[in-house]
């Protein structure tokens, strides 16, 4: 279905006439930026992706989806396309000069509806734009009493029926679930109501964030399959349901054998590179945030909380470091650039993912310190210690990758996660030529 159908089936006329045919040369951005989101309001949208369309660098594509469903697309020029992004982005207030990944919000409203536009621009060989539709009214589903803090068995969210509560977090409450159509049981993460008062622009993230994570399609990442609101206003992201262990339970009982931690590593990287080919860095990689489930078909490893570690103040001034809770990321794999200040990167990633490969293989992260000051300074300063590992000698290529990794500045370390990956599958022949396959686990 193309935008022009969807314009046909009733709403967007003008949608309609800013992309359809022989007129396309004559849309003004402006026109073309206020029918797109029109256009989008009357279509109960969630989402606008405008990206470049691959192997045809004179044309871009623009995608309508509600709930992962492709409502309407249909391809622009690139020159009109780039236009109506920065349309949408000077309405949002997001900086196109910048260089990094910036979003902005701003209020729309028309005659299909009022909602809250969270727009979200991403610069690479070819600008592109993700905007995020949050409407205002409430759903008629949404059955859990206004200012209920906690979810109880038997509520109803939606088409879903609470079951039970699993744990909370420092942003958020997590439920086991049943669909109640389907009875196909899954994750809620609903956001505390203290994060939600605290933070103005806390739900716009989080949905925003879920939605990104929702995009990257990888079997090493947890699946996102619905968001949405409470009655309460506290947004809630539906999860497919995990099983296994976490990675800090598994690293209590000690160091793990080489084989076994680069087979994770290697996993994790893979998920890694997945994600920032999609524009999403995790930013706060952590050993809670791994899960690693054993079965007769080997090890599975899933990577998770995409995105909830930006819900947290990511502004270090000066590189001094403050109070504990404001450090953006997880303090013992924090990297150097997160520290001082500049926000994560691809790059960011690849330095936790080493600190977690050094903790796997020596039992330790490779800085501890007694205070957060004192860590922090190690991260910005300290020389990378080489990784060791008690059950013998390790293959240099894993040492060398582990402590390239390791660099203080991003351009030191590997230029992408997929070429670290490499550098995993090279340490696991390596072991293999060696014979570490008698003893280690696979």
């Amino acid at each position: 279905m193309n935008l022009n159908a969807l314009a046909d089936n009733g709403p967007s006329v003008p949608l309609a006439r800013a992309v359809g045919g022989p007129v396309v040369h004559r849309a003004s951005p402006v026109d073309l930026a206020d029918a797109l989101l029109d256009a989008a309001l009357a279509a109960r949208a969630d989402v606008v992706w405008i990206d470049p369309l691959p192997l045809a660098e004179d044309r871009y594509l623009v995608t309508i989806e509600r709930r992962g469903e492709v409502l309407a697309t249909s391809t622009l020029d690139a020159q009109l396309a780039t236009a109506v992004i920065a349309r949408v982005a000077l309405i949002a207030g997001v900086d196109l000069v910048s260089r990094r990944v910036q979003t902005g919000t701003t209020p729309i409203k028309s005659r299909y509806g009022a909602a809250e536009v969270v727009v979200t621009i991403r610069p690479s060989s070819g600008i592109r734009a993700e905007i995020l539709i949050l409407r205002r009214e409430p759903a008629p589903d949404r059955l859990v009493p206004t200012g209920s803090a906690m979810l109880r068995n038997g509520d109803r969210v939606g088409p879903y029926r609470v079951i039970t509560h699993l744990g909370a977090g420092g942003m958020g409450s997590v439920y086991r679930v049943e669909h109640v159509a389907l009875g196909r049981a899954l994750a809620l993460k609903v956001l505390h109501a203290s994060v939600l008062s605290s933070e103005p622009d806390a739900v716009a993230r989080f949905l925003r964030e879920a939605r990104a994570a929702a995009r990257i399609k990888h079997a090493g990442i947890v699946e996102v399959f619905d968001f949405g609101h409470l009655a309460d206003g506290r947004p809630y992201i539906v999860m497919e349901l995990l099983t296994g262990t976490s990675l800090a339970d598994l690293l209590l009982e000690g160091p793990l054998e080489p084989r076994r931690a680069v087979a994770i590593a290697r996993q994790l990287a893979s998920a890694l590179a997945a994600a920032h080919e999609r524009g999403v860095i995790h930013a706060d990689l952590s050993p809670s945030n791994v899960l690693v489930e054993d079965s007769d078909h080997g090890t599975v490893v899933k990577l998770v909380d995409f995105g909830l570690a930006q819900l947290r103040d990511d502004e270090l001034a000066g590189g001094e470091p403050r109070h504990a809770e404001y450090v953006f990321g997880t303090p013992s794999y924090i990297s150097p650039e997160q520290i001082r200040g500049l926000g994560a990167e691809e790059r960011s990633d690849i330095y936790s993912l080493a600190a977690l490969l050094h903790e796997m293989l020596t039992g330790r992260p490779p800085f501890v310190a007694d205070t957060l000051h004192e860590l922090c300074i190690m991260h910005l300063t300290a020389p990378p210690p080489e990784v060791t590992s008690h059950h013998g000698e390790l293959p240099r290529p894993l040492v060398e990758a582990a402590q390239r990794a390791l660099s203080k500045t991003p351009d030191q370390r590997h230029e992408s996660m997929r070429e670290l990956q490499h550098a995993l599958d090279e340490s696991d022949r390596a072991m293999f030529k060696r014979g570490w396959r008698r003893w280690l686990a696979t």
